[in-house]
């Protein structure tokens, strides 16, 4: 039996506040996603735990620098973080297709949901141009 994948990425505040981007992939080859941001390092650890989710491979790409967490959508705004923090913002801003695949590729500064790994792939598939 194939098992759900579960990631959770934790990022903190220099107050020491914590926020979560969690996603969840399944499917033969992870293809089907949802994904959240939240406070609670659990959430969405099962596929039944909808509320507040966006679905979709790689939904949005962020950045966290001096207590904000920046997140970019292709196009438009697909989706919204529910908690509330005391010590992290979160802006939203919407790129267009050139602009947001630019961002994407620029790994030392944006991550992908799920964090792209140029590795996965077998070594005879081109490389995504930067």
């Amino acid at each position: 039996m194939i098992k759900d994948t579960f990631n959770s990425i934790e990022l903190t505040s220099t107050k020491g506040e914590k926020i979560y981007i969690n996603s969840l992939n399944w499917g033969a080859t992870d293809d089907y996603q949802m994904t959240i941001i939240s406070s609670n390092k659990k959430r969405i650890m099962i596929r039944k735990d909808t509320l507040d989710v966006v679905k979709g491979l790689e939904p949005f790409i962020y950045c966290f620098e001096n207590d904000s967490l920046k997140l970019f959508f292709k196009e438009e705004i697909t989706y919204a973080v529910k908690d509330t923090f005391s010590t992290i913002k979160i802006a939203y801003k919407i790129l267009d297709n050139t602009d947001f695949y630019r961002a994407r590729n620029n790994s030392n500064r944006y991550h992908s949901v799920p964090a792209l790994n140029d590795n996965i792939a077998p070594s005879e598939f081109p490389k995504a141009p930067k």
